[in-house]
């Protein structure tokens, strides 16, 4: 289980509406800094910061993550990787295709430290969005 000491985090959306923002140095003064999917650090620094200590990321977003490698699990390669998606995608059994596109990845890239969500704690999240949201 992936374990963290986390006093005080900061969550980084990928949206575009952070350019211009001028938050960076913020951001990286947290202990945590968490970001979503493939969002780029590199030419933002001065919004988004440049510290990135949790990054979770949709099995829609590997791929995405995979055309950079270097960038995302060399450069960067104190940051812990959340991959989450449904159990087709994910299963462990040879058939999940995002969960052997991550075995790769870490076969050239054997520092990655990259988790992957369980069925039930997927299931717990989808519960919690749908609480908090009214959608699936």
């Amino acid at each position: 289980p992936l374990q963290l000491d986390c006093d005080l985090c900061a969550i980084v959306s990928s949206s575009g509406q952070m350019v211009g923002q001028k938050v960076g140095a913020e951001i990286d003064g947290s202990s945590c800094v968490w970001r979503m999917n493939n969002a780029p650090t590199r030419g933002y620094e001065e919004d988004v910061g440049r510290k990135t200590s949790v990054r979770v990321v949709s099995h829609t977003s590997v791929p995405l993550l995979l055309k950079n490698p270097d960038y995302f699990f060399k450069e960067t390669n104190s940051t812990v990787y959340v991959i989450w998606g449904p159990f087709r995608n994910m299963r462990r059994d040879g058939n999940g295709i995002v969960y052997n596109m991550l075995r790769k990845a870490v076969d050239v890239y054997p520092g990655a430290r990259i988790y992957v969500t369980t069925e039930k704690r997927m299931a717990h999240c989808d519960g919690v969005f749908k609480k908090e949201t009214g959608k699936d």
